[in-house]
């Protein structure tokens, strides 16, 4: 009889250090969770600076007597590397067990918002300078409807470091439900997921790395 209470005993024990174990744990996880997120927001507000930055820019040069076209080429190239960097963070939290969910769908939310307006801004660059930056829009969405987005995205990702400042990838959740999306998917009659848009030309559905690398090798050279 002793033994028997000693082995319940034991087995509470057990279960009360592995529950305060787990629950350690999980608050561990939710306060990473919590930094990774501040981190990332403030890294979206130093990009919303440097956006606002290079807008000022372009239209200061449109007043110009002569278009300082040099410069902002460069800021475009510049700030090409902030748009990988933050994107990269975002992916890889996104991949992660998020425990603040909602706070990730807002901060993914202001993400995109940048992303659109640094898109829009790119084009203007582009139209006014004549910019050798190939410019692609790639919209997905979760693994339920795309199963292939998440190999789509990664394909994208290899040709994104290959050509480097010459190839800006804009990628675009319309899971997010968010208006400027919206408006783009239904202007361009998107049925199938993923889709790439580059330099005006639209591909709906997964394209193989040896198709994209084609693509985007002919709209890099010309």
């Amino acid at each position: 009889m002793v033994e028997s209470n000693l082995n319940i005993g034991t087995v509470i024990i057990a279960v009360i250090v592995t529950a305060l174990l787990m629950s350690g744990i999980f608050y561990l996880g939710s306060i990473l969770s919590d930094e990774k997120l501040e981190a990332i927001e403030g890294d979206l507000r130093e990009f919303e600076v440097e956006r606002r930055s290079q807008e000022i820019s372009r239209s200061i040069a449109e007043n110009l007597p002569e278009r300082n076209c040099d410069a902002l080429n460069l800021a475009v190239e510049q700030t090409i590397k902030d748009t990988q960097n933050l994107e990269d963070e975002v992916i890889r939290h996104e991949r992660s067990n998020k425990i603040n969910s909602e706070n990730f769908e807002l901060i993914k939310k202001e993400y995109t918002n940048v992303l659109l307006e640094y898109w829009l801004l790119t084009e203007k660059v582009k139209e006014m300078c004549d910019s050798d930056t190939v410019t692609l829009l790639y919209f997905y969405s979760d693994e339920q409807e795309c199963p292939e987005c998440s190999d789509q995205g990664i394909i994208l990702s290899h040709y994104r470091d290959k050509y480097d400042e010459n190839l800006l990838v804009f990628p675009l959740d319309t899971t997010l439900d968010m208006r400027p999306i919206n408006i783009l998917v239904d202007t361009y009659d998107m049925e199938v997921f993923p889709v790439i848009k580059v330099e005006g030309e639209m591909y709906e559905g997964f394209i193989t790395k040896d198709e994209l690398g084609e693509i985007l090798e002919r709209h890099v050279e010309d």
